[in-house]
């Protein structure tokens, strides 16, 4: 699943795995509250990912979410949500996400999370993207 923006430049586009229930119902529900068009969504699991010039190789962004910024910057990592969920009007997700005295702990456990991710959605990620679904119409 590829989603575009709805203005031409996206502040922000985020790299993530459309074969994990979990990001598909993350990417749903920051789609929700995309209404400016500032976020764009590249499933890296789509053929041809790799080839399209995005410069980030499919290892890397399994191995954590990536996103770039309107004037090129790459973020890896926890700085993507806080960003996105400031784009999306999360002000207080995005600003606990964004403080560095956390980061020595936000960014092990996302690491942790990303890489059993795949195992974790399997488990709670259907039905965490039927209720997305549902709540999102």
């Amino acid at each position: 699943m590829q989603i575009t923006p709805t203005s031409a430049t996206p502040e922000l586009t985020l790299y993530y795995d459309g074969q994990c229930p979990l990001c598909v119902a993350e990417v749903a529900f920051l789609q929700s509250r995309n209404a400016q068009g500032q976020l764009a969504f590249v499933d890296i699991t789509q053929t041809g990912f790799e080839v399209a010039g995005h410069n980030i190789s499919c290892e890397a962004a399994m191995a954590q979410i990536h996103g770039r910024t309107a004037d090129g910057q790459l973020l890896v990592g926890v700085p993507v949500f806080a960003t996105a969920y400031q784009l999306a009007k999360l002000p207080v997700l995005a600003w606990l996400l964004s403080r560095r005295w956390l980061m020595p702990v936000l960014q092990p456990a996302y690491v942790l999370f990303a890489k059993h991710r795949q195992a974790i959605s399997k488990r709670i990620g259907p039905r965490v993207l039927q209720l997305s679904k549902r709540f999102l119409r």
